[in-house]
């Protein structure tokens, strides 16, 4: 058999081919749709191999079992889309939001000084075991998560956040939302985890923080009321625990914060703070 002539745009169909793969597999990692990829893909490549060896071995191979798999293959589609129902809603989801299409056009830069105000307030509950839980915009706007919450347009300082999540306060329950140096929302629903390789000691909060935090790029911070440690969840994925010294530093990085001179009230929570 001769083969044909390798075309360039076999190379560009090859590229693409591999982007592609390459975009669903980083997207499914984590969650539940990374285990039901590896058992589908793990049952195709047996079944295809059982099947080539009885089609080698058996005289008049196996021409009713190919028959019913070329009627049954077309309804694999359907099959396919109902496994990975959730995370093709999600994918849907951040398309719609323009992921990596226009970071250009943020709705909201955050300043140094909001990551210091937000670090210093996070270290405060920490100390006095109070549970918080803040969800950081970046690319992907948290609007809909803001609907059923409570809308502010407040500055971020220390004072504000811990007043939020101060334990009798009215909005302590449910997550703070920040875009850019202001807080947009509180009391909010985040959605929980579909992953299903969470630690079972984790509770509603950690499982709201990686649920928002696979359904957007938000940067989500965590201060556990049990033990006091802070944690952040990133692309699905649980840091924690932080030590307080470290936290400024990770959200200044994740956030890319511009590096302008902090202001004087953010010097004095922070000495207050030691």
């Amino acid at each position: 058999m001769q083969l044909s002539a390798f075309h360039f745009s076999d190379a560009i169909e090859i590229l693409i081919l591999s982007v592609v793969i390459y975009a669903i597999l980083r997207f499914i990692r984590n969650t539940r749709g990374s285990r039901l990829l590896q058992g589908l893909i793990t049952f195709v490549i047996f079944s295809g191999l059982v099947l080539g060896a009885l089609e080698f071995v058996l005289p008049g191979g196996l021409s009713v079992i190919t028959f019913i798999l070329s009627l049954v293959a077309p309804g694999l589609a359907v099959i396919v889309v109902i496994l990975f129902q959730e995370e093709i809603r999600v994918g849907i989801s951040r398309f719609n939001q323009g992921e990596r299409l226009f970071r250009r056009f943020r709705t909201g830069v955050i300043t140094i000084n909001s990551v210091a105000m937000i670090s210093t307030s996070c270290k405060r509950m920490s100390l006095q075991r109070t549970g918080a839980l803040i969800a950081i915009e970046r690319q992907h706007s948290l609007k809909p998560f803001s609907e059923h919450g409570v809308k502010l347009e407040l500055p971020v300082s220390s004072m504000m956040l811990e007043t939020i999540f101060f334990p009798s306060a009215p909005m302590h329950d449910g997550a703070v939302l920040i875009r850019g140096t202001q807080i947009i929302a509180a009391k909010c629903v985040l959605p929980m985890t579909t992953a299903t390789d969470v630690q079972s000691n984790y509770g509603t909060r950690h499982r709201a923080a990686m649920g928002l935090s696979e359904k957007s790029d938000a940067v989500v911070i965590i201060v556990s009321e049990e033990t006091g440690e802070i944690g952040i969840a990133i692309e699905g994925v649980m840091h924690k625990p932080l030590a307080h010294n470290d936290v400024e530093g990770m959200l200044n990085k994740l956030l890319s914060a511009p590096a302008t001179a902090q202001s004087d009230d953010v010097q004095d929570e922070q000495r207050g703070q030691a």
